[in-house]
């Protein structure tokens, strides 16, 4: 490397150096904003950072409250919008950040902004959130959500109304709901705890653990465990490429089976008639009933009754 090339490499390491940890004065904001609406109505978030949260307020009011934390200059780099038509909400944030920005910002990210949606919309409120870079929480809502995050967890607590929720490397849970649940994550656990309604789960590298539930069941992870307690049999599909399964079920459940493991053992405490072998069984339990179907291909597979 000559002379010229290394006093440029100096002066570039110099400057991304000053770039990064000059400014250590932190700074907070708060950006927050009312509407009043009907009972019933639609609110939409958007945004390229932070956890957003919601839950039951008031029948007539949608109160939104943006707290913004870090450094004076990563603050001010970020901006809210709300708006209202009709009975529709839009919340949008914006980190307006150019390459450089990207490049510190995938460095040291959780130290630089930390931005937090605190939202409170009537019970019957539609909510579909969509962020890159934070967890979803949302507590005590009575009708259909959406959402979507790029890196964070999801939380659904008492909610009612169907639930469609995916993000590309968080851990997703769902607790005390009555819904139909539709989940999918590419690398984190899903845990479903009290739950009524018709379940479909996708991880690409997590567990899957399912807790006092009741409903149609379909499960399927790439590589982890399965554990499943079911209040009654409405048909169940588990399958996993890298864990064992085990079910359990009321001591008069029914049901046909249908399981199989490449490398495990298969066992069943309730009455079986039909084919038994180590790595599969197919046939009836307590008499038939709707389709067990369970399938791993590196575990064990137990059912048995609680």
């Amino acid at each position: 490397m000559n002379t010229r090339s290394l006093l440029l490499l100096l002066l570039f390491t110099l400057f991304v150096s000053n770039t990064l940890f000059a400014e250590k004065k932190t700074k907070e904001r708060t950006d927050e904003k009312k509407f009043s609406v009907e009972a019933k109505g639609k609110i939409y978030v958007s945004s390229n950072l932070g956890d957003v949260h919601i839950s039951a307020g008031s029948d007539n009011e949608v109160h939104i409250v943006v707290k913004i934390k870090g450094t004076e200059k990563k603050v001010d780099k970020f901006t809210t919008e709300m708006t209202q038509d009709g009975n529709t909400i839009k919340v949008k944030g914006d980190f307006d950040r150019n390459l450089l920005d990207k490049f510190k910002f995938g460095m040291f990210r959780s130290s630089s902004l930390d931005v937090q949606f605190n939202i409170t919309v009537p019970s019957q409120f539609y909510s579909n959130i969509n962020t890159a870079g934070g967890d979803i929480s949302i507590k005590k809502i009575n009708s259909k959500q959406e959402g979507s995050t790029s890196g964070g967890d999801v939380l659904i607590e008492e909610c009612t109304g169907e639930l469609w929720f995916k993000t590309s490397g968080g851990s997703m849970e769902v607790r005390n709901c009555n819904s139909n649940i539709n989940m999918m994550t590419k690398g984190g656990d899903i845990t479903i705890h009290n739950s009524v309604g018709d379940i479909d789960l996708q991880t690409s590298g997590g567990d899957i653990t399912l807790d006092e539930v009741k409903g149609k069941i379909n499960g399927e992870t790439s590589g982890g465990e399965i554990t499943c307690r079911a209040l009654e049999n409405q048909g169940i599909f588990l399958k996993t490429s890298g864990g064992g399964i085990r079910v359990k079920l009321p001591p008069g459940a029914k049901g046909n089976l249908d399981a199989s493991t490449s490398f495990g053992e298969v066992n069943c405490s309730f009455p079986f008639d039909g084919t038994s072998k180590k790595t599969k069984m197919d046939g009836k339990f307590n008499g038939g009933g709707e389709l067990v179907k369970l399938k791993t291909s590196g575990g064990d597979i137990k059912i048995d009754s609680f």
